[in-house]
C-alpha cells in the first residue's frame, strides 16, 4: 500500500508531502488522481485516502509527527467531464460527417440568386440544408453547408425547368410514391416521417423538392442515354473493406463514471484551505461507507451539500492511461479521490464498464452507395451543359460560386 505523511513546516502555512511506494505497487502519476490527508483531530495519523476504506498508516519514519488536513495546493484537479464523455454518434459510411448548422440568415426571405427567373431565398437555403443535416448528407462547416444547398438547389430549378421545356411533367403522385418507399425503408410512415423532420425545424416540402428534382434528373439522365448505373462485385468488396478498417467505427470500451462533489463556498484566502480539509475530511466518511454505485446516497446521508451527479460514460479512448489505472485499481467498491475541482472537493465512483461495437456496414449499404456516386457523376456531367444554358443572376455577392 502507499504511506502518505505530511510534516507541518514554519507557521503551519505551507505543508510538505513525502510520498513512500512498497515493492510491486503502482505509481500514481498526477494526471486526474489526487491524494488528500483529513481527520478528525489534530493527533489523527494521516490516512491513504486515494481509495477510501485503506487503514490508516503510521507516521514516516523520518521521526516526524504526522499531522492532518493536507493543503489544497497538494490535490491534483478533477477530470474534465466533457473531454472524456462518450459521443455515440458514428462517421456515417458514406464518410459524410455531419456538423452543426451555424445561424441561419437573419432575413430568411430575401432573394439570394434568380434561376430561370425562380428565387432562391435564404429560407430555401436553410431548409435544405438543415434537410441535408438530417439525412446524413452535411458536410463543413455551417456556411460551408449553406453555400452547397444553394447551388443544389440552383440545380434544382435548372432541372426541373429542362424537364418542364421538355413538356415531362413530374407528377403529385409520383412524388408521394417515393416518399411512400422513403418511409418504409426507415420504417416510418409518411405522417411519422413528416413529424420527424419538423422536430428539426424541417418543411415537408422541403423533402418533396429533392425529390422531384431528383426524379426529374432520371428522366433527364435516360433521355441522354445514361439512366443506367452499375457495381461491380470487386467494387463492392474494396469499399466495405476501406469501410469497416476505419479506427473511427471500431469498437470502444466505455467506463461508466458517477461524479461526487462536495462543493466549497467562496470565502477569503486565509481560510479556503480550511475549509477545502473540512470537506475532504467529510469526503472520507463517505468513501469507509461506501460499498458500489448504489450505495452513494446511503454513503452520503448525514453530511452537509453532497451533490451526486447521474452516471456518464466515459470514452476508454479519451482517459489517460493513469487514469485507466486507477480505476482497475480502485474496482466497483472503492471511490477514487479526494480531489479538487473548481466547485470544491470531488470523488469519482467507478461503476463498471462495457464494450460498444458499433454496426458493421452491408454489402447492401455500401452497393447503394457506390450506386449513388457512379449516379452524381452522371448527372454532373448531364448538368454541365444544363447550366451553361441557364439564366442565373446572383443578387448577393457572397453566394457567387
Amino acid at each position: 500500500m502507499i504511506d502518505v505523511t505530511f510534516e507541518q513546516v514554519s507557521g503551519g502555512a505551507w505543508w510538505r508531502g513525502t510520498r513512500m511506494a512498497y515493492s510491486k505497487i503502482w505509481t500514481i502519476l498526477p494526471v486526474a488522481i489526487g491524494l488528500l490527508a483529513g481527520g478528525c483531530s489534530s493527533n489523527v495519523s494521516v490516512g491513504n485516502y486515494l481509495w477510501g476504506d485503506d487503514p490508516a498508516p503510521q507516521a514516516a519514519k523520518t521521526g516526524q509527527q504526522a499531522v492532518v488536513n493536507a493543503p489544497v495546493t497538494g490535490l491534483t484537479k478533477a477530470p474534465d467531464v466533457a473531454a472524456i464523455r462518450y459521443n455515440a454518434s458514428q462517421p456515417s459510411i458514406s464518410a459524410a460527417n455531419s456538423t452543426r448548422l451555424a445561424e441561419p440568415p437573419k432575413n430568411s426571405q430575401r432573394v439570394y440568386v434568380i434561376v430561370n427567373d425562380e428565387p432562391i431565398t435564404g429560407y430555401d437555403i436553410l431548409q435544405r440544408a438543415r434537410l441535408n443535416d438530417a439525412l446524413g448528407y452535411a458536410r463543413g462547416t455551417g456556411p460551408a453547408q449553406r453555400k452547397r444547398a444553394l447551388r443544389e438547389l440552383i440545380d434544382d430549378v435548372i432541372k426541373i425547368s429542362e424537364v418542364k421545356r421538355s413538356k415531362v411533367p413530374i407528377s403529385d403522385r409520383q412524388v408521394d410514391a417515393s416518399i411512400q418507399r422513403m418511409s418504409k425503408s426507415t420504417g416510418l410512415t409518411p405522417d411519422a416521417l413528416k413529424a420527424k423532420l419538423a422536430k428539426r425545424g424541417i418543411a415537408f416540402s422541403a423533402l418533396k423538392r429533392q425529390i422531384r428534382s431528383s426524379l426529374a434528373m432520371r428522366w433527364l439522365l435516360r433521355s441522354k442515354g445514361q439512366g443506367k448505373v452499375s457495381v461491380s462485385e470487386a467494387e463492392i468488396d474494396k469499399r466495405l473493406a476501406a469501410i469497416n478498417r476505419d479506427p473511427r467505427r471500431q469498437g470502444v470500451t466505455v467506463y461508466s463514471l458517477r461524479m461526487v462533489v462536495l462543493p466549497v463556498d467562496k470565502t477569503s484566502p486565509a481560510m479556503t484551505p480550511q475549509l477545502f480539509a473540512a470537506r475532504a475530511a467529510e469526503s472520507q466518511q463517505i468513501a469507509r461507507r461506501y460499498k458500489g454505485c448504489a450505495s452513494l446516497r446511503r454513503a452520503s446521508s448525514g453530511i452537509y451539500n453532497v451533490k451526486i451527479g447521474r452516471r456518464i460514460d466515459a470514452d476508454g479512448r479519451k482517459l489517460p492511461a493513469q487514469m485507466k489505472q486507477a480505476l482497475r485499481r480502485a474496482g466497483t467498491r472503492r471511490l477514487i479521490g479526494p480531489m479538487r475541482s473548481a466547485q470544491g472537493i470531488q470523488l469519482i465512483a467507478y461503476c463498471g464498464k462495457r464494450r460498444i461495437e458499433p454496426p458493421k456496414a452491408n454489402r447492401a449499404q455500401v452497393k447503394n452507395i457506390l450506386l449513388n456516386e457512379k449516379f452524381a457523376q452522371a448527372s454532373e456531367r448531364v448538368m454541365r451543359d444544363l447550366r451553361r444554358r441557364a439564366f442565373i443572376d446572383y443578387k448577393v455577392a457572397s453566394a457567387r460560386p
